[in-house]
């Protein structure tokens, strides 16, 4: 587990977004993203805990209509600021290749803490907590293995495209049949976290459950990207703060 110290000020607060799940199908998220970008130009650091992209199908394979979306985030990293990335459920095959690209970090553990103003935070996509849904996480193993990774991008982009739409798929039909229970986060899973790091806040996405659970262990929740608005955090130096963000 990775320890990383950051500062922050009032004048340059931390970001932490998540779930933004950009597609060309989704031209207004990306059009609102697009927007947040430019408005986090020349803060402290970026975090993208997961799933910028609804799917990723290998650094050789960008989709052109992502484009402005990476350009927008290469101009991030160019103001000064300090943008982190990390694999979410969907576009766990983000490489250096793309992180070079953008000039960010990969974090390529599950849980990473970091010391912010010596406030100790635990960063994590979320999916790692939902240990009740036993069908994903056996599904989570297979797509995290390095060999079923080197064979899949082996294949030519129009393979991967193919094998790519069958596992979304496979998951729709998988979702129908959950309960938003099962999908959730255990509590027992979340309590480990928190021993196991030592850090009083854990930050995360992927439920899409966007909540401040304040307590003498706080967990904050960031929501998934829509059209017009999206759920997010910032930390001013003081306090982290779950908020709402809009198009102006």
């Amino acid at each position: 587990m990775t320890h990383t110290n950051i500062a922050a000020s009032t004048d340059q607060p931390i970001l932490l977004i998540s779930d933004l799940h950009l597609a060309p199908q989704r031209p207004a998220t990306i059009e609102l993203a697009l927007h947040y970008l430019k408005h986090a130009r020349g803060v402290s650091a970026l975090f993208i805990l997961g799933d910028l992209f609804e799917y990723w199908l290998g650094d050789d394979a960008i989709d052109p209509a992502m484009q402005p979306t990476i350009d927008a985030l290469h101009a991030v990293s160019q103001s000064g600021t300090a943008v982190y990335l990390m694999h979410g459920n969907r576009d766990f095959l983000l490489g250096e290749q793309f992180a070079k690209q953008i000039g960010a970090t990969l974090l390529r553990e599950d849980e990473t803490v970091f010391h912010m103003n010596n406030h100790a935070v635990t960063l994590l996509h979320g999916d790692t907590l939902c240990t009740d849904d036993h069908g994903y996480q056996q599904l989570r193993a297979m797509l995290r293995a390095p060999a079923w990774q080197a064979d899949f991008l082996g294949k030519t982009v129009p393979e991967r495209i193919e094998m790519a739409a069958q596992l979304r798929e496979k998951s729709r039909e998988a979702v129908a049949d959950k309960s938003l229970e099962i999908m959730d986060v255990n509590a027992l899973a979340v309590n480990a976290a928190f021993e196991q790091h030592g850090a009083p806040l854990m930050i995360h996405g992927h439920t899409h459950r966007p909540y401040d659970h304040a307590g003498d262990q706080r967990r904050l929740v960031l929501g998934d990207w829509h059209d017009d608005h999206a759920m997010v955090a910032r930390f001013d130096g003081e306090q982290f703060v779950l908020e709402r963000f809009e198009k102006a």
